[in-house]
């Protein structure tokens, strides 16, 4: 079984070396190549153990996180094409709003490869569990609900990106299996993925046993965050169900996962990573009604949050994250090619692919960048020259007219405090210097506590009315508590912090403005912009009047208004799908004769 396996890793590491797949088949018409024989693989754990960790490194795959940036943040109004980002036409393409059925970024078979994978596990571990006494009950439980989770998670990328998909929980076992399905409505899949997640969530395990190879080798904290754990389920919960409109159990299922990390803290909060001392600590909302655990930047110490997270990686504030790090070891280990392409390596050589050289197809928004411009600054998105969540996002040049994006990128960030701003560590002028490893090993994070507490604050404040009453100030305290944890733990001089009496304490407008500028400082460059903005408009009843407000990509509008209806916030099937699928219809905006169709004509 061992050789099997290796077998399947080293095919898998190959795979990544192309930005996207080939080709596209019929929907779920895959060729289960981890598959052997039903005979001769599906008799004990360790067979099972293996197809699990298929399933999260096919996840690692270049198409899967390079569609979790393009789908989930591209779009968005922090990301423009960068100066070779011409040279990449599919890309290009999407930057400046021409969605055409034919660009390889609608090819959702990285994401279906893993559906399937998860849908194999479920359907043969029960087999399993009746061959191998080792292979108890419960951990015939864990491994389901794990498998249903990665599912759901892969469903639940793919209707914020598309509206409507094919869903199946079938397991295709048979390289002559077809299933070719009409796509079920966002709001249909929405509801199944909650009641499977629910159903498993009570099976999955808190935590995972710690290893030598979690704790030595790796030289991390928090290794359960590189698998699904209940507070993983409860993380996309939060998210679902804010989507859904329930906002009572976005409150319960956050409450939960900070209670986790309460014991987490308690138990661990003496524990020193083996790269630095980054240890969260008791952080508290200014009216004492709000208190956690997370890192916090000081005016000394600029970079802790930033190293803690991004830089060594499964941190405690970590709730679900795939990891590339390397062993340090002789061993192949997968590096991550999606974030080397598209947010860029800093090392200028060709190993990432024949154009970047080093330069990621994508940067900030030249807004963002020029917000720290002059010595009065702008700010609009970030709180100030204190706000060191600026500087651990990207990279400026001394004119902030030019940036680089950082976060996913840099192992190591490097900032001390001179007057009211940071500078280079290394010289006197310039912004924030950046480690730069020579593998590109950074994590890609999915779910982590701050996201987390922002979702919570979102809760409140729209179970809440904007009318001036007790139940609504006590609904706008509670969401304002956590905001200002989240800001204030990286703002480093009080002067730019939040505080309880700010006016947008006490009024519902402002403070849903100020939590959704909070969630686009905190999480920017994650993957989360465009879909929040999504999120938003659903909230607002289906109104889309804020995309025409999004910056042009690359110089270019393409159109007055290239968002005029809700359709045209989703990608269209792709053209090979449709046609091999004949219940999967093209959407209407995107269903013309002509190959070169793109929205804008």
């Amino acid at each position: 079984m061992k050789k099997i396996f290796q077998s399947f890793l080293h095919g898998a590491n190959i795979a990544l070396l192309g930005l996207a797949l080939g080709s596209c088949g019929d929907f779920l018409e895959i060729t289960p190549r981890d598959m052997v024989t039903e005979d001769n693989f599906w008799d004990e754990k360790t067979d099972v153990d293996q197809m699990v960790t298929g399933c999260y490194t096919a996840m690692q795959s270049n198409d899967f996180i390079s569609r979790c940036i393009i789908w989930g943040d591209m779009r968005g109004p922090d990301i423009d094409g960068a100066s070779n980002a011409s040279e990449f036409d599919d890309l290009y393409q999407a930057l400046v709003n021409n969605l055409m059925p034919s660009n390889q970024f609608t090819d959702w078979s990285s994401f279906y490869y893993v559906i399937n994978k998860c849908n194999n596990i479920i359907h043969m571990a029960p087999e399993v569990h009746e061959k191998d006494p080792s292979y108890r009950q419960s951990d015939l439980q864990a491994t389901i609900a794990e498998m249903t989770a990665l599912r759901s998670l892969c469903y639940w990328y793919l209707i914020r990106a598309f509206d409507a998909v094919p869903f199946s929980r079938e397991s295709v076992q048979q390289e002559d299996e077809v299933l070719r399905l009409a796509p079920s409505s966002f709001d249909v899949v929405l509801n199944e993925l909650i009641s499977d997640l629910e159903s498993v969530k009570s099976s999955a395990l808190d935590h995972y046993a710690s290893t030598s190879s979690n704790d030595t080798e790796l030289g991390t904290f928090n290794s359960n965050c590189n698998r699904i754990t209940r507070s993983a389920i409860n993380a996309m919960l939060c998210d679902m169900y804010l989507w859904r409109g329930d906002y009572d159990k976005v409150i319960a299922c956050a409450d939960e996962i900070l209670a986790v990390k309460k014991g987490d803290y308690e138990r661990n909060h003496s524990h020193t990573m083996m790269s630095g001392s980054y240890v969260p600590e008791v952080v508290s909302a200014s009216s004492g009604n709000f208190t956690t655990y997370l890192y916090k930047n000081t005016q000394s110490e600029g970079n802790n949050v930033f190293n803690a997270i991004f830089g060594v990686g499964n941190s405690f504030e970590s709730i679900f994250e795939l990891s590339f790090n390397s062993t340090n070891k002789s061993s192949a280990y997968i590096s991550s090619y999606a974030l080397a392409n598209l947010y860029g390596t800093g090392n200028a050589d060709d190993k990432y692919g024949p154009v970047n050289k080093g330069a990621g197809y994508l940067e900030p928004m030249g807004a963002i960048v020029a917000e720290a411009q002059g010595t009065t600054g702008k700010w609009e998105v970030f709180r100030g020259f204190s706000d060191t969540r600026y500087y651990c996002s990207l990279m400026a040049d001394d004119s902030y007219t030019e940036g680089t994006i950082r976060k996913g990128v840099a192992s190591v960030f490097q900032i001390t405090q001179s007057g009211n701003k940071y500078i280079n560590t290394e010289t006197t002028t310039g912004m924030a210097p950046f480690v730069l490893p020579t593998s590109m090993n950074r994590n890609w994070i999915f779910y982590r506590l701050t996201d987390v507490m922002l979702m919570k604050a979102e809760a409140y404040l729209m179970k809440s009315t904007a009318e001036v009453n007790d139940a609504n100030k006590a609904l706008w305290a509670s969401a304002y508590d956590l905001i200002e944890v989240v800001a204030n733990r990286s703002v480093t001089t009080t002067a730019q912090q939040l505080k309880s009496t700010d006016a947008a304490a006490s009024d519902r407008a402002k403070l849903q403005a100020l939590l959704r500028n909070e969630r686009r400082a905190e999480l920017m460059f994650e993957g989360k912009s465009w879909f929040d903005m999504i999120r938003y408009a659903k909230q607002a009843g289906g109104d889309i009047s804020g995309f025409k407000d999004v910056p042009a990509k690359c110089g270019s509008r393409g159109s007055s208004n290239p968002f005029p209806s809700w359709a045209h916030l989703f990608w269209p099937y792709n053209k090979q799908e449709v046609k091999k699928n004949p219940n999967l219809t093209q959407k209407s905006i995107y269903n013309k004769d002509t190959e070169d169709f793109s929205i804008n004509n």
